[in-house]
């Protein structure tokens, strides 16, 4: 009898095209498909060799790092060979000059019938050269090697990046006028050497480190001085057609880009006597100072951040005087008329000057408070606030509002760290107005009434803007932002610098006497902050911190040593701001040169 036959299909999975898990080290060396079979596989088994499956695996591609170190070898070795080349050049032209001085010692005669001097023929010599060892490490890529002419002398040498050697009128490549260089005849060159001979300082830079000094210039002092386009900068400055003005302001960021990293700071000192000694030989040059480019104003300022930071404090403020009188001597050019263009091209121009006087704005003020000077610039004037970041960066075209508008708002809309400053800029120069003030009207007028009135006004919109910015900005935001951690630290600072204002006014038998515990109260308050602030600047890399961060630190440290009324309560936190700001020295000089102008 037949057998009956199940027809039915059953479902099954279809089975894995291989067992899961990693194949062996066998077969991966061999390079054949390996069955996982534990504890063996197929091919370990018929060949006799132990299998052996390594579960973590490297992962693929370079390591990390592994790109930057790279690039330090490509320049380890471009400084190598500019060494080799440079001590060969210079051997040649020890010997050359040797041999000319051998022929020139007899080629001076004097008349037996004359003994003036004019009796002496000489015959010119060549230009002496020498170098400047700009380190003494033993990094190759820092030795950037350099040579320069001696007085008087218009033309020289210069070696390049890439290891080739040519001639050029600036040791520097790429300074000077219109071409730097290409394209232009022999006399022309001469005639502009000349002109700029003084203020060379003998340094070469290659393109790898111009880049590399451009892109830490926007990288790390772009966000506390924010008046550069980058795309505008990069498109003038690949141009051979730059003007003075432009060099000079490329000079000065790459200044400021070096004393900001420590693979350049090397090379920062001669950066910045190159870019001082240009600078002034502009000036000498321009005939009207009136025309100025914005270019000149924007160089003054970035050097005058540098002597703050690593030269001296007077120098720096100097250097900023005179980016201060050159905006008011094109006052016009930076003001905003009712018919603001917002034509692409004309609003990108006029947006760099406007952010250029708000950055000279912001170093007024807060340098003029630290040493009790007058203020330069009126917050009364009708330039317009700078736009959003992004949108200056991607040029289009934002129409802001006053100053006086940010101030009044109430509102908690969001608006970029630079106005921030500015609006707090603002309000600690109210308050240094407001001392100097009462300082005037105790000499003269011997009257308080007027200084209550506008100690209340003062202080009621700095509390009310305290409260703003922290509504816009929560505490996460501002410990995680340099900008922004320094401009809390200015609204605290402000408080702390208003109360020291009333307490000089305020007499023991005062009936204003619960004025002062009130304010007592919000200093007392503001100082604990200010010491919280402090203490996450240990969380930043010490070259993005603010460089102007030592002034509210040092005023903070005022506060402490004169309000010795209040106990011993204030002795951790002021050890915690000196400790603090000694620890900025080594960064930034700035704290030590304000000791002088300590109330």
């Amino acid at each position: 009898m037949p057998q009956s036959v199940d027809l039915s299909v059953k479902s099954s999975t279809p089975p894995a095209r291989q067992n899961p898990g990693a194949a062996c080290e066998e077969c991966r060396r061999r390079k054949v498909r390996c069955d996982r079979q534990q504890p063996s596989c197929g091919l370990c088994l018929s060949s006799g060799v132990q299998c052996q499956v390594t579960t973590p695996r490297p992962p693929r591609g370079p390591k990390r790092g592994y790109l930057k170190a790279l690039q330090a070898r490509i320049a380890t070795l471009e400084g190598t060979l500019l060494q080799q080349q440079q001590q060969q050049q210079q051997q040649q032209q020890q010997q050359q000059q040797q041999q000319q001085q051998n022929e020139n010692a007899t080629k001076i005669t004097i008349a037996p019938e004359d003994t003036t001097i004019d009796g002496l023929t000489f015959n010119d010599h060549p230009p002496l050269t020498w170098d400047f060892p700009l380190t003494t490490t033993d990094e190759p890529s820092l030795h950037d090697l350099c040579q320069g002419t001696a007085p008087n002398t218009t033309s020289g040498t210069s070696s390049l990046d890439g290891g080739s050697v040519h001639a050029s009128t600036s040791p520097i490549q790429g300074f000077q006028t219109p071409s730097d260089g290409v394209g232009f005849t022999d006399a022309m060159l001469d005639r502009k050497m000349s002109v700029l001979s003084d203020a060379l300082d003998g340094i070469n830079i290659s393109n790898l480190m111009q880049a590399d000094l451009d892109q830490l210039y926007f990288d790390r002092v772009h966000s506390f001085a924010p008046v550069l386009q980058q795309r505008r900068y990069f498109s003038w400055a690949r141009n051979m057609a730059k003007t003075e003005a432009q060099s000079c302001l490329r000079y000065a960021m790459w200044t400021l880009a070096a004393s900001v990293s420590a693979h350049y700071q090397n090379v920062g000192d001669s950066l910045y006597r190159y870019t001082r000694r240009a600078l002034e030989g502009l000036e000498s040059r321009c005939m009207d100072p009136s025309m100025s480019e914005v270019e000149q104003v924007q160089a003054w300022l970035l050097l005058a951040i540098h002597e703050f930071m690593c030269v001296d404090f007077n120098k720096g403020w100097v250097s900023a005087g005179r980016a201060f009188r050159l905006i008011q001597l094109n006052w016009l050019q930076y003001s905003d008329g009712s018919d603001v263009s917002l034509a692409q091209t004309n609003w990108v121009d006029a947006e760099q000057k406007r952010r250029t006087f708000w950055l000279a704005y912001c170093l007024d003020r807060f340098t003029s408070v630290r040493n009790n000077s007058p203020m330069t610039f009126s917050e009364q004037n009708t330039i317009r606030l700078p736009a959003p970041e992004m949108e200056f960066q991607n040029e289009q075209p934002t129409l802001t509002g006053f100053l006086s508008e940010a101030i009044t708002a109430r509102d908690a809309m969001v608006t970029s760290a630079f106005t921030e400053c500015i609006v707090v800029a603002t309000a600690i120069g109210r308050a240094l107005s407001h001392k100097q003030q009462s300082m005037v009207d105790n000499i003269y007028l011997n009257e308080s009434r007027d200084f209550w009135e506008r100690h209340e006004w003062i202080n009621g919109i700095l509390i009310e803007r305290m409260d703003v910015f922290s509504l816009k900005y929560p505490t996460a935001a501002q410990e995680a932002d340099p900008m922004l951690l320094f401009i809390s630290m200015m609204w605290r600072t402000t408080v702390l610098y208003m109360y020291q204002v009333m307490k000089s006014v305020i007499h023991p038998a005062d009936e204003k006497k619960s004025v002062l515990a009130e304010c007592t109260r919000q200093s007392t308050i503001a100082a604990k902050e200010v010491v919280s602030l402090t203490n996450k600047l240990s969380q930043f890399n010490s070259f993005k911190i603010h460089p102007l961060t030592p002034i509210p630190l040092s005023l903070c440290a005022e506060f402490f040593v004169s309000s010795h009324e209040l106990g011993d309560i204030y002795s951790k936190q002021l050890q915690d701001i000196t400790e603090a700001m000694h620890g900025l020295m080594s960064f930034s000089n700035l704290g030590p040169g304000l000791g002088a102008y300590s109330r």
